[in-house]
């Protein structure tokens, strides 16, 4: 990825089932994400994602846009300005637990 990537956080609150759409998106799961700040609250912001981990509804995922979004293997022909490209299974800060997706949360 280029040299200024800014990642978000977001938690996956649906799916986008779309039976026709650009070639370049055919293969590609799209998800509904909700943007959330560092301490892991809702920013009343969407965005339509490509998939590029198989995450699923709930998962607190990583999130980069414009064209960071369309540099990973699955992307690289797609037309997308967001994807996600990892999933989340903790966040710390300062020796403490902020997430954990193995423990109830914190």
């Amino acid at each position: 990825m280029g040299k200024n990537v800014i990642l978000k956080l977001g938690q996956v609150i649906g799916t986008v089932v779309s039976v026709r759409k650009v070639n370049n998106l055919k293969s590609i799961k799209l998800l509904v994400v909700e943007y959330l700040d560092d301490k892991l609250q809702p920013q009343n912001k969407t965005a339509v994602c490509t998939d590029t981990v198989s995450a699923g509804e709930g998962d607190i995922v990583l999130i980069c846009s414009s064209s960071s979004a369309r540099q990973t293997s699955t992307t690289k022909e797609a037309c997308t300005d967001n994807s996600i490209i990892g999933i989340v299974d903790s966040i710390s800060s300062d020796n403490t637990y902020i997430y954990n997706a193995y423990r109830e949360n914190i």
